[in-house]
């Protein structure tokens, strides 16, 4: 049978391993919290150049489609007004 001190020991190397573990195992957390906020980081970038490049497209839809009415409307010959319609009575 051990005796209390070789206990003790037993004991207190068991924690310094669990420790040893727990540390590890900490700094791998770190290191994948830290690899995966520069993934976001950089998915936010990429969205936001998503976004203006999709406004810009928006925008550019919006003055062609402009540009081609306001050339119709310079183009177009004034209608003379017709006179108002009388019911048929």
């Amino acid at each position: 049978m051990a005796t209390p001190s070789e206990r003790l020991a037993a004991l207190e190397q068991r924690i310094t391993d669990h420790e040893a573990r727990c540390e590890e195992r900490l700094a791998e957390i770190k290191s994948t919290a830290a690899s995966t906020l520069a993934a976001v980081e950089g998915l936010k970038s990429r969205t936001w150049g998503v976004v203006a490049a999709l406004l810009a497209w928006a925008l550019a839809q919006v003055w062609t489609a402009n540009s081609g009415r306001l050339e119709r409307l310079e183009t177009a010959r004034p209608v003379a007004a017709s006179p108002p319609a009388t019911p048929n009575s």
